[in-house]
């Protein structure tokens, strides 16, 4: 094959490979962007009828008019009082734990690097069930209490799990130990409390929006408000981290440091969540796969 054949091959194999990355990205990229679009129009959906259903129940009419500023002042106590704030705080909550679990599972590369499963989750559930079993705290002071026990249980696992860096399997291990005796902590500390209180501790542990108000609404927004633009900035690393350490090093991204700062990002998300409703199952878990 003489020499401008053979160049000429070899420009169209490249082309040709170009075209077919191209097509894989766009196929990828319209899955992504029909997935989202369906999610967005399911919560919207179910954002509008958790306004309209309860008690008390609703026609959507007169819900979109009570927001607009009209309504009588029974329908605008309930819609902007009861429902308002509760629908929007589970957003918020939703939000806040699928973007940890989406960053755990992609700095660690583990799909079960979530949460609720690492003990990030049950850091929070102990300190919390601790505070109001044996303390009678409650209220935002049981929040804070939940949220220092995630980022306490987050410290811990790093540090037992470092071995001159932090391999993902290894941090996954420990984090499942770790939780499973703080998980045993809680039981304990349940088994040895009125049954009364113990039923409170349980129906926090289950996750719940119920009585929740604009005062949980807004110190979670202000938290996510400062959250995710700094896990957005800290996911600048995400893509060469993905790529292992070794690799990742040899194109100058710093590594502990770029993963320290994704997982502490990860962990004060799952904290505030927590914080807000409970330590909510499974929702951080499949976040990031689906």
């Amino acid at each position: 094959m003489s020499g401008p054949t053979a160049v000429s091959v070899e420009k169209d194999r490249l082309a040709a490979a170009v075209r077919e990355v191209a097509a894989v990205r766009g196929r990828g990229r319209r899955r992504s962007v029909t997935v989202a679009t369906a999610l967005l129009v399911a919560a919207v959906a179910v954002f509008g009828l958790s306004l309209s259903v309860g008690d008390m129940v609703m026609p959507i009419g007169k819900v979109v008019d009570t927001l607009l500023g009209g309504g009588d002042g029974g329908s605008q106590f309930v819609v902007l009082e009861l429902r308002l704030p509760r629908a929007l705080l589970a957003v918020l909550v939703g939000a806040a734990f699928g973007l940890s679990g989406g960053v755990f599972q992609s700095v660690l590369r583990n799909p079960l690097a979530s949460p609720d499963l690492i003990g990030i989750s049950a850091g929070a559930s102990a300190v919390a069930v601790t505070a109001a079993l044996l303390f009678q705290v409650s209220g935002l002071a049981l929040s804070a209490s939940a949220l220092a026990g995630s980022i306490a249980a987050g410290a811990a696992i790093y540090l037992l799990a470092w071995r001159q860096g932090v391999a993902g399997q290894r941090l996954v291990l420990v984090g499942i130990g770790v939780g499973m005796g703080l998980s045993s902590v809680v039981w304990y500390v349940m088994a040895r409390s009125d049954v009364t209180d113990a039923q409170e501790a349980f129906r926090w542990l289950a996750g719940s929006l119920n009585g929740r108000s604009w005062n949980q609404f807004w110190p979670m927004a202000g938290a996510l408000a400062l959250l995710v633009p700094l896990t957005a900035l800290a996911a600048h690393a995400l893509r060469p981290l993905q790529l292992g350490d070794d690799a990742a090093a040899g194109l100058g991204t710093k590594v502990e440091t770029g993963r320290l700062a994704l997982l502490g990002c990860a962990t004060a998300l799952a904290g505030v969540a927590t914080a807000a409703a409970g330590p909510v199952g499974f929702v951080a878990f499949v976040a990031a796969p689906i």
